[in-house]
């Protein structure tokens, strides 16, 4: 057994190498593996029977460790084994060598008392070592908590999810910060919004974390879904309530109907334990005045994460977005489904990942095309079949139609120019030299497709999402397809 698993990213080498110094000149067993140093997808096996047989982690928490796959992974599992011993933080100290909070995620770390890189090193790792040795088990002997019991689609969600640890971490947080109150000032209570295109795996998200961090829902999680519901408040009201009274049937909906305050014997009861509600498949076309609409808890012990394509809540929740999978990721996924068949082949895989904005969905079905069709397809030929054979087509783009189908001719001309330009960032200079489109109506259309999750500011331009340029440019050709005369 460790007592110590150093995490630190390339950027802060030396500094982990002299920490580790001090450590083991104080006794402390050390693990510090130089090959997590440069990992930038995934974790080895040593480094993660390392981190199963050390005792805490100690996370050099740099901006540059925020954003290194390899080290939120090692960061979740410890923080996870934390949690599931009755305290997050149990197994972690953070040393931030920033000046500011902001990179540190989850919010739990955030409202931890940092250990101070100003501090000698010798002085550091005698305080390391001493927290170490009040933890009597590894990361690898804390038992698992009960997960959820899910339907064979949602437990896939779970079983092909990869990467997205900001998200993770920040869905975490925002369901949280109630309970920080010094960190961050939560008016709209224990509920968070995620929101992104049809496919990019917003469901996925909120599976995978339900399922992750399960020791933080005790009392259990429920899934209500909205899909196919009309956007008026009449509808969603009465499949919102049909839905909890499927709940019902299990003997969970209580705590959703009632408010613990309102209850006639709550004082005579015990603390509800905290539980875990999400409200899928929001319809598009209903706005933020959905959360007035449904009579959501409002007690502290539920935590709510409602789930929409459209970016609706910005001003009134805190909002995950799910956009594109990061490249590492996205060629994580792919390859679980067809490994490319040589260096050709891998640089094409990349640049269809590109192509499709990373959409999640879209890759899937790509995946599973090519998946069993060695010598037939690859991903050299995958492009040029996404545009002759309609049924990959209709797998690819079929979910974000339903997106296009609702744009106006300007927000569809924005979407062309980006095509016919090659490039899907859109500058004001840019902008305001489009030919026959008044800037009015640009503006306008720009914020009708960021409210569509279909684009995002960055500054002063604006990045249109790959994947749903490259779905107009599929669905103009279907239709000039259609209209051709035939002969």
């Amino acid at each position: 057994m460790y007592d110590v698993f150093l995490s630190f990213s390339g950027a802060d080498r030396e500094s982990g190498r002299a920490l580790a110094v001090e450590l083991r000149a104080l006794g402390s067993r050390v693990f510090l593996d130089e090959d997590s140093i440069e990992c930038f997808s995934g974790i080895t096996d040593s480094i993660l029977n390392g981190l199963r047989a050390s005792k805490m982690l100690v996370a050099y928490y740099s901006a540059d460790y925020a954003v290194r796959a390899a080290c939120q992974h090692e960061l979740m599992l410890a923080f996870l084994a934390g949690q599931r011993d009755g305290d997050a933080c149990s197994r972690i100290m953070v040393v931030n060598p920033e000046a500011d909070t902001d990179h540190v995620r989850p919010i739990e770390l955030a409202d931890a008392k940092f250990v101070l890189p100003s501090t000698d090193v010798h002085t550091l790792a005698q305080q390391l070592a001493k927290h170490a040795a009040a933890v009597d088990r590894s990361i690898g002997e804390v038992r698992p908590v009960e997960r959820p019991r899910w339907s064979v689609r949602r437990s896939g969600h779970v079983r092909k999810f990869v990467g997205r640890y900001r998200e993770l971490w920040d869905l975490h947080s925002a369901l949280h910060a109630i309970d920080f109150p010094l960190v961050n000032e939560a008016a709209c209570g224990p509920i968070a919004a995620v929101c992104g295109l049809p496919g990019a795996g917003k469901s996925a998200l909120v599976a995978a974390y339900a399922w992750r961090f399960a020791a933080a829902f005790p009392g259990g999680v429920d899934w209500v879904s909205l899909a196919g519901t009309a956007p008026e408040p009449n509808a969603l009201l009465e499949r919102y309530t049909s839905e909890l009274d499927r709940i019902a049937a299990r003997g969970n909906a209580g705590l959703y109907r009632v408010p613990a305050e309102q209850s006639a014997d709550s004082a005579n009861q015990a603390a509800p334990r905290t539980r875990l509600l999400v409200v899928d498949d929001i319809p598009p076309g209903v706005g933020a005045d959905v959360l007035d609409v449904l009579p959501l808890p409002t007690d502290s012990a539920v935590r709510i994460i409602v789930i929409s394509e459209d970016d609706v809540f910005r001003t009134v929740l805190p909002v995950v977005r799910v956009g594109p999978l990061p490249a590492h990721d996205a060629a994580e996924l792919l390859d679980a489904y067809r490994r490319p068949d040589d260096e050709t082949d891998r640089v094409a895989r990349d640049d269809l990942v590109i192509g499709l904005g990373a959409n999640t969905g879209a890759l899937v079905a790509v995946g599973d095309h090519l998946r069993d069709r060695h010598g037939l397809s690859s991903y050299r030929s995958s492009n040029n079949e996404l545009d002759r054979t309609e049924h990959l087509a209709n797998a690819v783009f079929s979910r974000v139609r339903q997106v296009l189908d609702r744009m106006t001719p300007t927000e569809l001309a924005l979407l062309k120019f980006a095509d016919d330009s090659g490039s899907t960032v859109l500058s004001t200079s840019v902008l305001r030299a489009l030919p026959d489109i008044d800037l009015v109506e640009v503006g306008t259309a720009l914020k009708s497709l960021l409210h569509r999750s279909a684009a995002t500011r960055v500054g002063t331009s604006w990045q249109l999402d790959p994947y749903v340029v490259r779905a107009a440019r599929d669905q103009q050709r279907s239709r000039a397809a259609t209209a051709a005369p035939q002969g």
